[in-house]
């Protein structure tokens, strides 16, 4: 009886979080939900199962760093805080998907997307999506995890995303 009821939660939990009536953010690249939102105490790092564990280097970094960078000039990010100049990077896998951004655009499994700070300073932020799922990671300058997998905190914003999590590149104003 006790199997029959976690497999019931086990089923259940995801179908009612899959149809919770979402609200949809603005356009990629567009959000301001960091601008209204309360001041996030700052994430407690933790682990999953789709990720390693935090404060140790992460494997994927090298690799991350060789992907070209999709943007022809480092721009502002207004999504992490605090602000900072960035280069976003895309791997083989997503870089079509990403190339044609549109609302409801799907990113294939194994799609790693990377917002990494323009010189020496700043942290990074990358997205890994396997099985479905998007991973979240945040790197210090040098490549330490500080936290990864499902984070709450990355994983409620990008909800708002108009593209399977992602917002894409700033709009020209």
């Amino acid at each position: 009886m006790r199997a029959a009821c976690v497999l019931s939660l086990a089923v259940a939990l995801p179908l009612a979080i899959a149809c919770a009536e979402t609200t949809q953010g603005p356009l990629a690249g567009a959000s301001d939900a960091w601008q209204s939102a309360p001041e996030p105490t700052p994430p407690t790092p933790t682990a999953s199962a789709a990720g390693p564990t935090p404060h140790a280097a992460w494997a994927g970094y090298a690799d991350v760093l060789h992907l070209p960078a999709v943007t022809s000039a480092p721009f502002t990010s207004q999504g992490h805080q605090p602000a900072q100049q960035v280069d976003v990077r895309v791997n083989d896998v997503a870089r079509a998907t990403y190339s044609a951004l549109v609302t409801d655009s799907v990113f294939p499994d194994g799609s790693v997307l990377a917002e990494l700070a323009h010189g020496a300073a700043g942290n990074g932020y990358v997205m890994r999506k396997s099985a479905g799922v998007w991973s979240y990671f945040e790197l210090d300058p040098q490549g330490t995890l500080l936290a990864g997998g499902a984070l709450p905190l990355c994983a409620g914003c990008h909800a708002q995303a108009p593209a399977d999590q992602v917002f894409g590149l700033p709009r020209p104003r």
